[in-house]
């Protein structure tokens, strides 16, 4: 019953013992302090001791700072929504939606990809000459008309089936898929007049087809992009992309691969120009020929020779006779 009567208590912190009377023991258990808020009341009693009076001020303060506003937690930064684009003088605002919005979609998948573009030269004269001698004959025969596109894809896909990593896709589990035919997707024009931009249908199993058979499923798949026809599975399941920018003039680019397949070729306008063959000038039908490619799956390497591979089949043209 003595304020004087000592009974220990936990250890301190730094190994020394506290003792708290009786008293400050009821009064702690009756105002429900812990163990800890009692060792953290400064003693005012005989050698530092907590006695009654000190506990008392404790629990004041300790009324006052609970009855206090509680301290907001610190919250998130906020992220400052999207203003709503408003169109100025002059201008009009035209939504983003259906194909174009996929393919937007796509390309900022892709550019996640690291990419590299090498670029060969290729003397294009041969298949020039072919198709020149031949598209009459060739549309009265299998009553389709005779591109260019049709030999480059011919010539794709032998040096893919020679080359499996740049016909194949890495995946996000870190497994490699190679695949062992060759689906290849064509960028054609959409629309009568290209209004709705490109779109990459896929023309299937190029591995096992000829040239016939080839020119005829462009034409098709070129037909329904001219008429908006394309369905979803048109456009699924490439393996590799072509894209000829060369059709509508342009001379050199880089394009972007189709994530996660390993590869793109763009073929660009056959220009004339002088070369020199044997030592002699010649007036030759030249390509700019541009692969990019997953550089995690292909290295500069591979791809020179993926390409010397290509230029050797299109320059010799023999396949084609």
């Amino acid at each position: 019953s003595s304020d004087l009567e000592e009974v220990p208590a936990a250890s301190a912190d730094n190994g020394e013992r506290m003792w708290f009377s009786p008293l400050v023991r009821a009064m702690a258990k009756e105002h429900g302090l812990s163990e800890g808020e009692l060792r953290s009341i400064a003693g005012s009693g005989a050698g530092g001791r907590v006695n009654k009076k000190d506990v008392e001020g404790y629990l004041k303060n300790r009324g006052s700072r609970s009855s206090a506003a509680p301290t907001a937690a610190p919250s998130m930064p906020q992220v400052k929504p999207v203003e709503p684009t408003t169109a100025g003088d002059g201008q009009e605002l035209v939504p983003l939606t259906g194909m174009r919005k996929m393919i937007a979609e796509a390309m900022v998948r892709s550019h996640a990809v690291p990419t590299v573009s090498t670029l060969i030269e290729v003397d294009v004269t041969n298949m020039v000459e072919f198709r020149s001698r031949n598209k009459d004959a060739f549309q009265q025969q299998y009553g389709v008309k005779l591109t260019y596109t049709p030999f480059l894809i011919k010539a794709l896909t032998e040096c893919l089936q020679d080359f499996p990593f740049l016909n194949a896709a890495l995946m996000p589990d870190n497994q490699i898929v190679v695949n062992n035919g060759v689906q290849l997707g064509v960028a054609v024009s959409l629309g009568e007049k290209g209004e709705g931009g490109l779109i990459v249908p896929v023309i299937r199993d190029t591995h096992k087809k000829d040239l016939v058979a080839i020119a005829k499923d462009l034409e098709e798949i070129a037909a329904k992009a001219r008429g908006n026809k394309l369905g979803v599975e048109d456009v699924k399941g490439g393996t590799f992309t072509l894209t000829n920018p060369g059709s509508y003039g342009a001379t050199l680019g880089t394009p972007m691969i189709s994530a996660p397949q390993s590869g793109i070729l763009g073929t660009y306008g056959i220009v004339q120009r002088p070369v020199i063959i044997d030592g002699m000038i010649a007036i030759r039908s030249m390509m700019n020929v541009v692969l990019t490619y997953d550089h995690r799956l292909v290295d500069g390497l591979m791809a020179g020779r993926f390409l010397q591979a290509f230029k050797q089949k299109i320059e010799a043209f023999a396949f084609f006779k």
